[in-house]
């Protein structure tokens, strides 16, 4: 991808205090790029439902990334502010397979934007191997030594979020119109067994992988306390995993940006060193 130096103006990236999003902003600043880092706790302050905070951030902007909202979504009014702002590429963080989850977030996102005149990526990743420190997995792992999971001995490529945030960052600043859509994954496909293994491996803990019911794992999850929706939502996922289908590495990192993604292990040691 043929990159330029400094675009013209200010680029937004919504969502800058989460994962990609801070990635992006920290990647973009250390370019020169002016960045407006669009949060609802930021001096540029976004909010999904509150449109009258849209304004003031996308005036003067040609550029834009964006972390989708945590539910479905109406796109409709924030499509014709971005277009009546002038903005004139936008990098949406989506999902592997869209649709996969059942909640209508990402796919939503995806066909709303893609009927729209914008020039748009979709940037899809597969599961972001800081889940196993800092996120989705590692809550269960740090109280109990055990991950319990009903993905069977389904493997996945997983990604280091780093990764991501700097594909998105070519997609921005591409002289050319971007790729319609990125699929980026990690360089290797591990079964959660592998996976918690070299976690263990690289941190000095005695971890373990359970593979259980979906049944089961949904009674956990209610007893845990996550929403129902969420609940759904990662069933869905998960049943991909067991299925197989998420059985494939996906070129986008190094085609991208001209370097090989993380190994899980490598992206453990260097949140734990």
């Amino acid at each position: 991808m043929n990159v330029d130096g400094q675009p013209t103006g200010p680029i937004v990236v919504l969502g800058s205090s989460g994962q990609t999003g801070r990635g992006v902003a920290d990647m973009l600043e250390a370019r020169g790029c002016v960045v407006r880092r669009a949060s609802r706790r930021s001096q540029w302050m976004f909010d999904w439902d509150d449109e009258r905070t849209w304004a003031r951030v996308l005036t003067g902007v040609r550029r834009i990334y964006v972390v989708l909202p945590e539910q479905r979504f109406d796109w409709t009014g924030f499509l014709g502010a971005v277009s009546s702002s002038g903005i004139e590429r936008v990098v949406i963080l989506t999902a592997r397979n869209p649709g996969a989850s059942g909640d209508g977030i990402a796919d939503g996102a995806e066909d709303a934007f893609a009927e729209s005149s914008l020039d748009t990526t979709f940037v899809r990743p597969s599961w972001f191997s800081q889940n196993f420190i800092a996120g989705l997995f590692s809550r269960q792992l740090d109280a109990t030594g055990e991950l319990r999971l009903p993905v069977g001995d389904g493997k996945e490529p997983f990604i280091d979020y780093r990764d991501i945030s700097n594909v998105a960052v070519h997609a921005l600043l591409a002289k050319d119109s971007a790729p319609h859509s990125i699929e980026v994954s990690g360089p290797e496909l591990l079964s959660f067994d592998q996976a918690v293994s070299i976690v263990g491996d690289v941190t000095g803990r005695e971890l373990s992988y359970v593979p259980i019911s979906l049944d089961e794992w949904r009674h956990d999850a209610r007893r845990a306390g996550i929403p129902s929706p969420f609940v759904d939502a990662l069933a869905s996922l998960f049943q991909v995993i067991a299925e197989h289908r998420d059985e494939y590495l996906s070129p986008g990192v190094m085609e991208h940006t001209g370097s090989p993604p993380r190994s899980l292990r490598q992206t453990i040691a260097d949140m734990t060193t």
